[in-house]
């Protein structure tokens, strides 16, 4: 090893590239992908070109290629025919929904917790998450209810599971992710994990209607960040205090940001935004 060469530890490598430590486990583990040098007390030492490689992987998962097709990739000196091979769901999404249709809860969450340990959660996302909900969408009323039912409760419990993993390594103070979706929305659960994956110890109120009760706890500066999460136009209420919360992020409360968020690709609406001068838009408002 060159000495002079610079060195990253694996959480190092995680910040700069967004690649879960886990998710860079498995490749080097499953597939023998990226292979970084040790410590003498076993620690990985990922080099500049381990980096390059692991944004490499990144742009063809991006681009549709599973995980399992990298090391051919790789080894190829032509990769183009099986880059266009790329589609824009995983090939798991197939054996997923098979499972489902079966009620397999079993194989089901076996590919999910596959899928979710593979691949970085944007891939997560867009390639797993979107196409499967769309299908179950298509499907008739009469299963439609139950297989998504399955989806949500296995999606959410291991959202759960990883927001609470990832809490374990948060440095940037707490957020409280407050869900207006209905309980158990599967776009509120990843919003939060995303969060937490930035290094936010986040705590998701999941199903919120009224805000005014979180108007204490912000002039206490028990949260550095609330995050605001709906697929719907906030109440003329629910705008009010989001006001108020900015009035005392104003006035100096330990709230260096609040984002009301919605998401316009996962559910076509028109996102909702905080400008700087506090307003809402679009400042639509139910009665």
């Amino acid at each position: 090893m060159d000495s002079k060469e610079k060195r990253y530890a694996i959480r190092e490598v995680s910040a700069i590239t967004g690649v879960k430590p886990v998710t860079l486990r498995a490749w080097q583990r499953r597939y023998h992908l990226v292979e970084p040098s040790r410590t003498e007390k076993g620690h990985r030492l990922y080099s500049e070109q381990d980096i390059q490689q692991i944004q490499q992987i990144q742009s063809w998962l991006a681009k549709g290629i599973s995980i399992g097709n990298v090391t051919q990739l790789l080894q190829s000196a032509d990769s183009s025919e099986l880059e266009l091979s790329g589609s824009g769901g995983l090939e798991e999404c197939e054996s997923f929904l098979s499972a489902l249709a079966q009620l397999n809860r079993g194989k089901a969450e076996a590919v999910m917790v596959a899928v979710l340990k593979n691949y970085p959660l944007e891939i997560v996302r867009q390639q797993f998450v979107i196409p499967v909900d769309e299908a179950l969408v298509r499907m008739k009323s009469s299963q439609q209810s139950i297989q998504r039912g399955l989806f949500q409760a296995m999606l959410t419990g291991q959202f759960a599971w990883m927001i609470t993993t990832a809490n374990r390594a948060s440095h940037l103070g707490k957020c409280l992710c407050v869900s207006l979706d209905p309980v158990g929305s599967i776009w509120a659960w990843l919003h939060a994990l995303q969060i937490a994956e930035q290094g936010y110890f986040t705590a998701l109120l999941d199903g919120v209607d009224e805000l005014s009760g979180l108007l204490e706890h912000a002039s206490e500066g028990a949260f550095q960040r609330i995050d605001f999460f709906s697929n719907r136009a906030l109440t003329s209420k629910q705008q009010q205090v989001v006001r108020q919360l900015q009035q005392l992020q104003a006035q100096g409360a330990d709230l260096p940001e609040q984002t009301p968020k919605q998401e316009r690709e996962l559910q076509g609406q028109t996102p909702l935004v905080v400008t700087s001068d506090g307003l809402l838009q679009p400042f639509d408002s139910e009665a």
